[in-house]
């Protein structure tokens, strides 16, 4: 399962995921919900995967992200900075995977991180905790 927020006066959205997920599927979810929001070009993108258990097809998903990326770069903007949160060894390296299959071929500025203070910290947020930081913020919009 896989959920995304927007929070605009934040200029902030939170991609979360659980469970067992299909990784390409979930990849090109992910770069619709980065890309394609209605939001400025500066935004700053959390992908929350603490909570993530189990994943399906690892070696397409970073490929169908790129090219997805690239394929709407042209009348979307990228995301000013992707953190992505995965403290679980298998998740940290998938993440990883992930950041460099893309790294050279989009201008968004993108980590992995273990903790998500550092992930924050990258981001620009003054915080320690995400899920207090997320509880700051309300409700926000959710995107399908």
């Amino acid at each position: 399962m896989h959920t995304a927020t927007y929070f605009e006066n934040e200029n902030f959205l939170l991609v979360r995921c659980t469970a067992h997920v299909h990784f390409a599927s979930l990849i090109a979810r992910v770069a619709e919900w980065i890309i394609t929001i209605d939001a400025p070009k500066g935004r700053l993108v959390l992908v929350d995967l603490r909570d993530l258990r189990t994943i399906d097809r690892p070696n397409e998903g970073p490929l169908e992200y790129v090219q997805m990326q690239k394929k709407l770069s042209r009348d979307y903007h990228f995301a000013s900075k992707v953190a992505l949160l995965a403290p679980q060894p298998e998740a940290f390296v998938l993440a990883r995977i992930f950041e460099q299959s893309a790294q050279g071929r989009i201008s968004t500025e993108m980590d992995v991180f273990r903790s998500g203070a550092e992930a924050l910290s990258y981001l620009g947020i003054a915080a320690d905790d995400v899920d207090l930081f997320i509880q700051t913020l309300g409700d926000g919009r959710p995107l399908d």
